[in-house]
C-alpha cells in the first residue's frame, strides 16, 4: 500500500529500511534459524509482497542485514581511530585495537557477524571486508614511515596476518563462556603481538615511546 506524501523512491527506501531494522533485531535476538519471513513481516507490517519485492529469500535479507551492520561498524569505527589523538600506533594499537575488542562485546556483532555469518553465508564472506583491510594496511604503512616498524617489515601481508586475528579474536569472544574475560585476554594478546613488531633499534629519540598495559603492567620500548 503506498504511504502518503511520499515518492515511489522514497517509499521503496522507507520499506526497505524497515524490513532490515526489523529483521536486525529479530536476527540479533533469535538468530538465523530461529526467525522466520513470517515474523519479519508481521513485525514490520508489511505484506510478505514487500518482502518479497526487496529481498529474494530469507538467507537474502539476512546478507543485506550482515553487510549493513559490518559496513556501518566498520566505518565508525576507522572513524573513532582516526579522529584519536596520538602518533600511528598510538592510533592503530592502543585506540584501534581496544575500540575494535570492545565492539566485540556487542549482543548483534557477536550473532549476526561472528555466529551466523559464516554459518549461512560461508567463510568467504571474511574476505569482501575492503575498507577494514585497507585502512589496516595503510595504518601498518605508516608505521614503518614513521620508524615504528622496520623498513623491511611486509606490512601488505601483516595486514592480512592482523586482519586474520581480529576475526579469529571475535570467533573467540562471541563462543566463549566468559565473554568479558575472553576479551581482556584478546586485547593483552593483541598488542603483546604488535609490541615485539617495534623496531627497536630504529632512530628518532625525540619520537614519544609507545606504551600499554598488559597483564596489568605498562610496558614500553626501551
Amino acid at each position: 500500500m503506498a504511504i502518503v506524501g511520499l515518492t515511489k523512491a522514497e517509499q521503496y527506501e522507507k520499506t526497505r529500511t524497515t524490513l532490515l531494522n526489523v529483521a536486525h533485531e529479530l536476527f540479533a535476538m533469535k538468530g538465523y534459524a530461529g526467525t522466520s519471513t513470517n515474523e519479519i513481516v508481521e513485525s514490520a507490517k508489511v505484506t510478505r509482497g514487500a518482502l518479497y519485492y526487496h529481498f529474494q529469500d530469507k538467507k537474502s535479507i539476512f546478507q543485506a542485514v550482515f553487510e549493513r551492520h559490518r559496513q556501518s561498524r566498520t566505518h565508525a569505527l576507522i572513524e573513532r581511530i582516526q579522529e584519536a589523538e596520538g602518533d600511528a600506533w598510538q592510533r592503530l594499537v592502543e585506540t584501534g585495537l581496544t575500540l575494535v575488542v570492545e565492539s566485540l562485546s556487542e549482543k548483534d556483532t557477536q550473532r549476526i557477524v561472528y555466529t551466523d555469518g559464516p554459518a549461512v553465508l560461508g567463510q568467504e564472506i571474511w574476505h569482501t571486508n575492503v575498507p577494514a583491510l585497507d585502512f589496516i594496511t595503510a595504518s601498518l604503512e605508516q608505521l614503518k614511515a614513521e620508524g615504528f616498524l622496520e623498513e623491511k617489515t611486509p606490512h601488505h601481508i601483516l595486514a592480512r596476518l592482523m586482519w586474520g586475528a581480529l576475526l579469529e579474536a571475535g570467533l573467540y569472544v562471541s563462543h566463549a563462556a566468559d565473554p568479558v574475560g575472553a576479551q581482556r585476554e584478546v586485547l593483552h594478546g593483541l598488542k603483546f603481538w604488535f609490541e615485539k613488531l617495534l623496531d627497536r633499534h630504529s632512530g628518532g629519540g625525540s619520537r614519544a615511546s609507545p606504551r600499554f598495559s598488559f597483564a596489568g603492567h605498562v610496558l614500553s620500548k626501551p
